[in-house]
């Protein structure tokens, strides 16, 4: 197949002087494995880390008195699947991604995610050939200028929580998989569990957040990730996807769903023994009648005695009969 490498760069904005890196930015999993060489994903790998990098540096600087909670949904509005493959459309760079014969037939919705690993790519690529400067005027100017926050996401919190179960799937064993949450493959925009795991752990002091990957699974151009992430040294939740960051997410969900029920919980429990305003319910002066005239007290019963009624003194008082 031939690749115009000089049409590439004109749409990137770039020229490599390394135009094998440049190739090898293009190149997909499933193109390698039928035709040997060498394939985008570790520069995928090291791309997201520097578009991570910069998307940080330029949220900081822009919106000075946003809070670390705020501005880590920012970023992941900016740094997920669906922007980055937009990105890569916009530029008409998705025509130029060299696929295999299989996976070339799949549908454009198939085709999103390799989109997304082809500008996390171009991101490591521009960063070994040019530098980080290079490398940041790119994302600048494919990603970041016009950025307008999304309200919907600014604003929630709990909003999209009850959604996620829709979106995602929960394992017996509160396991959630990735493969809709936070991977881009649904047609919503993906929720940010970490951010808002980070947000309400920070807020009741509840200790660090530790992320760790307990397995890898499946074959080696589409590996499934499995990760864990530890609340002040407990595990809270578990999750899976193809990437670790989508895992990761799905971890999160699992564990912020686990913390809000539990809340809830406790609130109900508060609840309880309340009246309508909020208060206490008194059983004094509840309504309950006292005893009438010729009934006995028999422990917590009252009963009437059988045969007895009241008799009138001679002023015309009722009299309370005497006990046998």
């Amino acid at each position: 197949m031939i690749f115009l490498m000089y049409e590439c760069e004109e749409r990137i904005g770039y020229t490599f002087r390394d135009k094998t890196l440049l190739r090898t930015c293009f190149t997909h999993s499933s193109y390698s494995h039928e035709h040997g060489g060498k394939n985008n994903e570790r520069l995928e790998f090291f791309g997201d880390s520097i578009l991570g990098f910069v998307t940080t540096e330029y949220l900081f600087v822009k919106y000075p008195d946003l809070g670390e909670g705020q501005l880590t949904m920012y970023k992941q509005q900016l740094v997920s699947r669906k922007p980055l493959a937009a990105a890569i459309r916009k530029l008409g760079l998705n025509d130029y991604i060299l696929y295999g014969v299989g996976e070339k037939n799949n549908t454009p919705e198939h085709h999103e995610a390799a989109c997304e690993n082809l500008y996390e790519a171009l991101v490591a690529g521009i960063y070994l050939d040019g530098g980080l400067a290079e490398a940041a005027n790119f994302i600048k100017r494919t990603l970041l200028t016009g950025f307008r926050p999304s309200k919907s996401l600014k604003d929630a919190y709990f909003d999209t929580l009850g959604a996620a179960e829709k979106n995602g799937k929960s394992g017996k064993n509160g396991k959630a998989e990735a493969d809709k949450v936070g991977s881009g493959g649904d047609k919503t925009p993906v929720s940010n569990y970490k951010g808002k795991l980070q947000e309400y752990v920070q807020k009741n002091k509840l200790g660090e957040i530790v992320y760790k990957e307990k397995s890898k699974s499946g074959p080696q151009h589409s590996p499934t990730f499995a990760v864990a992430v530890f609340v002040g040294g407990e595990e809270k939740g578990e999750g899976s996807g193809k990437k670790k960051s989508e895992a990761e997410q799905a971890a999160a969900r699992v564990a912020i769903l686990k913390f809000t029920e539990k809340s809830d919980k406790k609130n109900d429990g508060n609840n309880k023994g309340k009246n309508r305003d909020g208060k206490a319910k008194s059983h004094s002066g509840s309504g309950m009648k006292a005893p009438k005239t010729g009934d006995k007290r028999n422990g917590n019963k009252i009963e009437r005695k059988k045969g007895v009624t009241p008799e009138k003194n001679n002023r015309g008082e009722r009299k309370t009969p005497q006990s046998d």
